[in-house]
């Protein structure tokens, strides 16, 4: 199995190292390697690295009071032009949001994932702020920095959660 799968850990405290714009391309590029309902690859992406706006984000998530020492974030947006179905944006942005914490754990950083969507009172919030188009759905953001913190790695396997269906 990936190594990356079993050490993403959620990284709230990071260093002051700036992240190159080459790695945050990587992240994006595993991002959109995501699968998607019926590769309509609805996701979008929205990179914030300007220092005023991170620290402006916790005002709009109360859970993201990490991006106070976050070097960057990758806010994950569903487009409503691309999906009849505004249900699978969810799946789709979740699915991209994974393949890029997994691809963080391979760079070496530290990330949070935060989410936005379904809160009606986040969505608006997040879109007023970012003026995203009303055809833009702010699913979730992650916050990304070099770790300032370690995580111990765990096996959250839990066989009473599998039931295998024998016809």
């Amino acid at each position: 199995m990936l190594k990356e799968l079993f050490e993403r850990r959620s990284i709230r405290r990071y260093t002051d190292r700036p992240i190159p714009e080459d790695v945050l391309t990587e992240l994006l590029r595993a991002a959109m390697n995501a699968p998607s309902a019926r590769n309509t690859q609805s996701w979008r992406f929205l990179v914030i690295t300007d220092r005023n706006t991170l620290d402006d984000i916790p005002s709009l998530q109360p859970y993201t009071g990490m991006m106070k020492q976050a070097k960057a974030a990758v806010m994950v947006l569903g487009d409503r032009t691309a999906e009849a179905e505004e249900g699978y944006l969810y799946v789709n942005c979740a699915a991209a949001i994974e393949n890029l914490l997994v691809e963080a754990v391979h760079q070496g950083l530290g990330a949070c994932w935060c989410a936005i969507a379904p809160k009606p009172e986040r969505i608006e919030g997040f879109s007023r702020y970012f003026r995203l188009d009303d055809t833009l759905l702010p699913v979730g953001i992650v916050a990304l920095g070099w770790p300032a913190e370690e995580r111990p790695r765990t096996d959250q396997y839990d066989p009473e959660k599998v039931s295998f269906w024998k016809g």
